[in-house]
């Protein structure tokens, strides 16, 4: 009978001896469980983009009005994206994340839909800065071109659309280059009516008498220079 008796007590001991190890396992899975190595979150649907406007200098890009289509004389295209369901990150920021990335947006020739020149971007307005291109072979031209977006991963792979959503987008323009940009950098100054100097006025402003002058001013006398302005003195 004890020896029963014993070899019960035995039993228990290593039962509960069994138990203690089982939580100390489930402890551990449910503290790796919570861990921040699991898998990212699928995004909420597919990622689509649009390009909203192309502004060349005067306002967005009308193919019915003819002042949005000249080239401004700081030769910069401006591009606006607008993004669903994609998170624009720097490259190698998106540390595996789902539909995260970079555009990438270039220009286009419109006839010939040649590349010419292509720029990576982590933000939803990009600008496209052109007057390398006036020097290439061939040269920059008035005439039809394209812009294109892309989105694309830190691989730089392009962005593979499904259910609905977009990977790419172009959009055309008409572009006529400036023919009359300042040949000297902003910040020069005009010429003041007379030689004879007093109080020069501030903002690089060339000045006669007692005149006070404004930005690119030059005023002579007693009267007050505007911008870009020179004016003989009384």
């Amino acid at each position: 009978m004890g020896g029963a008796v014993n070899a019960s007590k035995s039993t228990l001991l290593r039962a509960l001896r069994g138990m203690g190890y089982a939580a100390l396992l489930l402890t551990i899975f449910e503290a790796c469980s919570g861990d921040d190595t699991t898998s990212p979150s699928p995004p909420a649907g597919p990622a689509k983009l649009e390009i909203t406007g192309i502004a060349l200098g005067q306002g967005s890009f009308n193919e019915g009005d003819q002042a949005s289509q000249l080239l401004a004389c700081d030769y910069t295209i401006g591009v606006n994206v607008e993004l669903t369901n994609w998170t624009l990150l720097a490259p190698a920021r998106c540390g595996g994340a789902l539909q995260c990335g970079q555009l990438r947006v270039s220009l286009l020739d419109g006839a010939s839909s040649a590349e010419l020149m292509t720029v990576i971007s982590a933000g939803n307005g990009v600008a496209l800065d052109v007057r390398s291109l006036l020097s290439a072979d061939p040269p920059l031209v008035d005439g039809a071109y394209t812009i294109k977006v892309e989105l694309v991963d830190d691989a730089g792979k392009v962005y593979v659309p499904v259910d609905g959503g977009n990977g790419t987008e172009q959009k055309n323009f008409s572009m006529t280059l400036p023919s009359a940009c300042p040949s000297t950098p902003p910040g020069s100054g005009g010429t003041g009516g007379s030689a004879s100097g007093g109080t020069s006025g501030a903002g690089h402003a060339g000045a006669g008498g007692d005149s006070a002058g404004e930005d690119h001013a030059g005023a002579g006398g007693d009267s007050a220079g505007t911008d870009a302005a020179g004016t003989a003195g009384a």
